[in-house]
């Protein structure tokens, strides 16, 4: 069995740059609001850069993950962005949106695809709505719908008023993790696995770049959604043959180098100090989820 990722030239960096939120959802967990770890001081940018360019020696291109907190505290975030993103290299963030209308309104236009968590506990639906449309031109903006089944109702009325509204986004609906920092799904019913599998919205203005970006897979030779693959458990790979390490790499918040957000083979380096990236492919020796996206859908094989 294998999964083969989309774009086989293209590596993945998920970059964990602070620890500071202003939203403190109960699905997730001090690790990522407790500000424990702040954002880099100035433009000291140089070791994302060097990583940076270590990744490209071995991948022809990079699609570059950005996490908090909520990256958007650090006041040079957006800065760094339109830095570090050129012709080959493309970049993911994820945000909440929450910061002013004025504040979306005044970013410039960039190449990058720009992920709208709605939290239901935290999001203020109207301005979450408002954003979205700033947005909907200056970035590939998407917007993930974080579905937990006791707030399931809510969630289906902020993907109907999105489609209702025409927004030029995508859409995605997501299974919810009990907790974002451990293995199992909250439970959903018949019904709501049904809705989750079959509701997606894209009517999306790309962005220019001429080669595929690597969000899809192919499982045994056939193109499977990831709400598919989770919903049929296919998210465990303990035994199997992965390319983290050489198409994937995940800074933590504290520096320190891992093949993947599991931390398997431990730890390469600190992005502060000194790494060494391998050369060769890894055996998965973890029994937790591997359910974050940009880890299932990386190649791997048994």
């Amino acid at each position: 069995m294998e999964i083969i990722n989309s774009n086989p030239d293209c590596g993945v960096m998920t970059f964990f740059i602070h620890n500071t939120c202003n939203f403190k959802c109960s699905y997730c967990s001090e690790e990522h609001y407790g500000g424990s770890h702040r954002w880099p001081e100035g433009q000291t940018w140089d070791n994302y850069l060097d990583l940076i360019d270590d990744m490209k020696e071995k991948n022809k291109y990079l699609y570059i993950e950005l996490l908090g907190g909520e990256p958007t505290l650090w006041p040079k975030f957006h800065e760094f962005v339109e830095y570090i993103s050129d012709e080959n290299t493309f970049i993911e963030y994820e945000t909440n949106g929450s910061r002013t209308l004025r504040y979306w309104d005044r970013l410039k236009p960039h190449q990058a695809t720009a992920h709208f968590s709605w939290h239901n506990e935290f999001t203020d639906d109207e301005h979450y709505l408002n954003v979205l449309e700033i947005m909907q031109d200056k970035v590939d903006c998407t917007a993930v719908l974080m579905m937990v089944p006791s707030a399931f109702d809510r969630g289906r009325r902020m993907y109907d008023r999105i489609v209702q509204r025409g927004l030029r986004i995508e859409v995605i609906p997501k299974y919810t993790r009990i907790n974002i920092s451990k293995s199992g799904y909250m439970e959903y019913d018949e019904e709501q696995h049904k809705w989750l599998t079959t509701h997606y919205y894209n009517k999306i203005k790309r962005n220019s770049i001429d080669w595929n970006l690597p969000v899809d897979a192919d499982v045994n030779g056939e193109r499977v959604k990831l709400a598919t693959m989770i919903n049929q458990g296919m998210y465990k790979f303990k035994g199997w043959t992965c390319t983290a390490g050489i198409k994937r790499l995940f800074v933590d918040v504290d520096g320190e180098i891992y093949r993947c957000t599991k931390q398997v083979g431990g730890s390469l380096g600190n992005i502060n100090t000194v790494w060494q990236l391998p050369t060769d492919n890894i055996i998965c020796d973890t029994d937790k989820d591997c359910a974050c996206k940009l880890e299932t859908i990386i190649s791997k094989w048994k």
